[in-house]
């Protein structure tokens, strides 16, 4: 049975996402994967660690915490293998924390068992489908106890949907204007006569609900605003791990006599 996990962004006339993090990395099963998890970030006394010591391991707004981490799961156990600076992808430039002296009674033949990190580690496959939620064509999801792998779930998330309409703001915008009928529309005064509407996604891609979230003196605009984004033939459709994500954006819907079709 699908749950459903509820998001709400706020999406007015631009589309714009904060830098990409570089994910940590994962060796398992023979691949190397991409985590988008971070499991050093429950280590307790990781505030206390001065992983690179005096050597400078430089900064990048697509590394905010400062470190890229390497995992292995050998017997079904997570261990942390590796932290290097954020230049990783830089061969000649990265550098390597000393796993030895940053965990002096946990390390063992090179490694360290993540015996701190609590509850599910989600580890994605296949072709990425939103890069803003992180969602990829399947994931896994693994349980993890004590540093050990107690269990692990694989889901599909192929059915999900990315909008055109929200890929692409000139297509909204196309549509918009399109499918204004300016015959149910009076006059109106000189200027910007903006309507926002507010579209919440479903179940399915063409399941999804409009509600008007702001008032205009004319209520016609209003009503049209509304009839408009109900006749957009599709929308975004997100599912993760067997949770429906629902998203809502915020649509600004502009009229001006100008507009109108001569």
């Amino acid at each position: 049975m699908k749950r459903t996990l509820s998001i709400i962004i706020l999406l007015v006339s631009t589309f714009g996402f904060a830098t990409e993090q570089i994910p940590d990395i994962l060796i398992w099963k023979n691949d190397t994967i991409s985590l988008h998890s971070n499991p050093l970030g429950s280590y307790p006394k990781l505030d206390e660690l001065n992983l690179f010591g005096d050597e400078d391991a430089g900064y990048s707004t697509a590394c905010w915490r400062e470190y890229i981490a390497e995992w292995k799961i050998i017997e079904n156990k997570l261990y942390l293998s590796n932290i290097y600076s954020c230049d990783y992808s830089y061969s000649e430039n990265k550098i390597k924390a000393d796993l030895k002296k940053l965990f002096p009674t946990e390390y063992d033949n090179g490694m360290v068992l993540a015996n701190w990190h609590p509850g599910k580690l989600s580890v994605p496959n296949g072709k990425l489908i939103n890069r803003e939620f992180k969602i990829y064509e399947s994931e896994w999801v693994l349980g993890i106890r004590k540093g050990k792998v107690i269990n692990e779930k694989k889901f599909d998330n192929s059915e999900s949907h990315i909008s055109i309409y929200t890929q692409n703001q000139e297509s909204l915008n196309d549509f918009i204007s399109k499918n204004i009928n300016w015959n149910d529309i009076p006059h109106l005064e000189k200027g910007n006569h903006i309507v926002y509407g507010l579209i919440k996604s479903g179940n399915l891609k063409t399941e999804f609900s409009v509600e008007i979230k702001s008032r205009t003196e004319y209520k016609e605009l209003e009503k049209e605003a509304l009839r408009i984004l109900k006749s957009l033939p599709e929308f975004d459709f997100y599912i993760k791990a067997g949770e429906v994500i629902n998203v809502a954006y915020t649509i600004p819907i502009m009229f001006n006599e100008e507009y109108r079709p001569k």
